[in-house]
């Protein structure tokens, strides 16, 4: 029994053993440029005078604001009406068929009065 088993072990060593290939060393590669380091540097300098196109807001299609219309005073005046409103969290996602019955719609905003 012992000397199958080691005649199965030299069998798998010498498999392994004539499986195995060594890498093949070439030394470092040498590249081949057709341009000067001048014209690279050159080009260098061009390219990073011009604007990013990778950056951030280059390609999301939003655009810078320009100007309010609304002063400070009565947009915070709007957004105080609002939060004071009857039904300023009320949504069609809580009624049948997802649309907000017209008792609540005619509602008149009320703002709260107590401060």
């Amino acid at each position: 029994m012992k000397k199958i088993q080691i005649a199965q072990g030299a069998i798998l060593a010498f498999l392994f053993a004539s499986t195995a290939q060594a890498e093949i060393y070439e030394g470092v590669l040498q590249g081949s440029s057709v341009r000067s380091r001048a014209d690279v540097e050159a080009e260098a300098a061009t390219v990073a005078k011009k604007a990013d196109p990778y950056r951030d807001s280059a390609s999301s299609g939003v655009i810078a604001p320009l100007g309010y219309s609304k002063s400070r005073d009565a947009v915070h005046a709007e957004a105080v009406k609002e939060a004071h409103s009857a039904n300023q969290n009320l949504t069609g996602k809580a009624y049948y068929r997802d649309s907000i019955p017209s008792q609540y719609l005619n509602q008149t905003q009320q703002v709260n009065a107590a401060k």
